[in-house]
């Protein structure tokens, strides 16, 4: 079994536009048109049972229309998605109907929403998000389409531990695709989790494998960021790692169907 717990999807009649517009901005190929059908043909063809689908409100007024597409998305067996959160917006009222629609987890992006991962006026969002039970899941590092500062980086993560560690809490990227010595210094290890999105293509493999060794077993999720990056590729450079099969089951769905409780 196979969940990839870092995936993007969007509405058909935005998907086209949305998917050429962030390719252009982060110079990058897309490896599916972010949509439905084009999705789930990669799924299929990388072997992956369930993709988390993981939605960004970029501002408040997008928060509402976001989140139906989440509830509505939930709808397929084949996908467990995200909300969104916007710092700007009535986050509390909207995290109390995500809760009652059944939606498992939150996502926020520091750097689209313009706040730093450990300023002081997140943190009731933060308290919020985690009483209500949900999943917790931040993009960090460096975002390719976007311009410094980078606002969810190792060195402010470290400032959230306290609040964090044993929470559902998710950093992407396994922290940070572009500070390996950061990650090492100040995050691997810790008790919070960590997605492999992209990460094997901006890292070498020696890199890769010594940041799974690093972290706590259970607390590493298989994750590919699609359509930022192949989802066969991805499955193909975390099996040719050479890691024992115990701990590529972990990786690859135990540690997801645990924390989805699935």
């Amino acid at each position: 079994m196979v969940i990839d717990f870092h995936t993007h999807i969007f509405p058909d009649f935005l998907a086209e536009k949305t998917i050429n517009l962030l390719s252009q901005r982060a110079g990058i190929p897309a490896f599916s048109m972010g949509d439905i059908k084009t999705t789930l043909s990669s799924m299929d063809e990388a072997g992956v049972d369930i993709s988390v689908v993981l939605s960004i409100a970029t501002n408040k007024k997008q928060m509402t229309n976001v989140n139906n597409f989440a509830i509505e998305l939930n709808k397929n067996e084949r996908f467990v998605a995200f909300g969104s959160v916007h710092p700007d917006g009535d986050w509390q009222s909207e995290l109390d109907r995500l809760a009652e629609s059944g939606i498992k987890g939150i996502k926020l992006h520091p750097d689209y929403q313009d706040f730093f991962v450990d300023d002081t006026k997140m943190r009731p969002i933060y308290e919020y998000i985690l009483k209500k039970g949900f999943i917790l899941s931040f993009h960090s590092g460096l975002d390719l389409g976007l311009p410094e500062p980078i606002h969810c980086c190792p060195k402010r993560i470290k400032n959230t531990l306290s609040m964090f560690r044993g929470e559902k809490v998710i950093f992407a990227h396994m922290v940070s695709m572009n500070d390996f010595e950061g990650n090492k210094e100040l995050v691997w290890g810790e008790d919070v989790y960590i997605d492999t999105s992209v990460f094997p293509f901006y890292m070498t493999k020696e890199q890769y494998k010594e940041g799974i060794k690093m972290h706590k077993s259970d607390k590493i999720l298989f994750a590919t960021d699609l359509p930022w990056s192949s989802q066969k590729e991805s499955v193909v450079a975390l099996l040719n790692l050479g890691l024992d099969s115990a701990l590529n089951e972990k990786i690859l769905y135990k540690n997801a169907k645990k924390l989805l409780n699935i």
